[in-house]
């Protein structure tokens, strides 16, 4: 087999196979799980709770760094953390299990905002206090109130 028969004899393939991939996609209503690009019926529970997700998960990451910010400064022997990383820990949870039942569109999802937002809203009051000078509680404050807002959207 020459080099010309060798490309014609690879590229022949190539489209059988894409065409056999084609066929099966066809007869398989599973073939094309996860390709929803809308938030419409049918479409993909991460999808329709996106806003959901995103914000618990930006909350979540806000939090986890304020929470090293507090335990720093509590080593320290800056008392006046004590608050806001007890507030912080209570919220983590929260938004960790908030985003996992977004992701699969769970019935739960509105009961555990309710909580949720509350968490985010405690959390927010404390780094409030700090946030005019201590970046990380800053950005905890706003992620929490975002998060909280969304997520008594959903609870109402």
């Amino acid at each position: 087999m020459d080099r010309r028969d060798f490309i014609v004899a690879a590229g022949a393939s190539t489209i059988a196979v894409a065409a056999g991939r084609a066929a099966l996609a066809a007869d398989n209503p599973h073939a094309m799980h996860g390709a929803a690009s809308s938030t419409g019926p049918g479409a993909a529970p991460w999808l329709t709770n996106a806003a959901v997700v995103e914000a618990a998960a930006d909350c979540g990451r806000a939090g986890r760094i304020c929470l090293q910010h507090c335990l720093q400064m509590l080593r320290s022997g800056d008392s006046s953390m004590n608050r806001c990383s007890e507030t912080v820990s209570a919220m983590l949870p929260m938004c960790q299990a908030a985003e996992a039942l977004a992701i699969q569109g769970s019935p739960h999802l509105k009961a555990l905002a309710a909580v949720c937002a509350k968490a985010c809203r405690d959390c927010e009051a404390a780094c409030k206090e700090h946030a005019g000078h201590h970046e990380p509680c800053k950005r905890c404050m706003e992620t929490c109130q975002h998060c909280a807002g969304i997520c008594e959207k959903i609870a109402a």
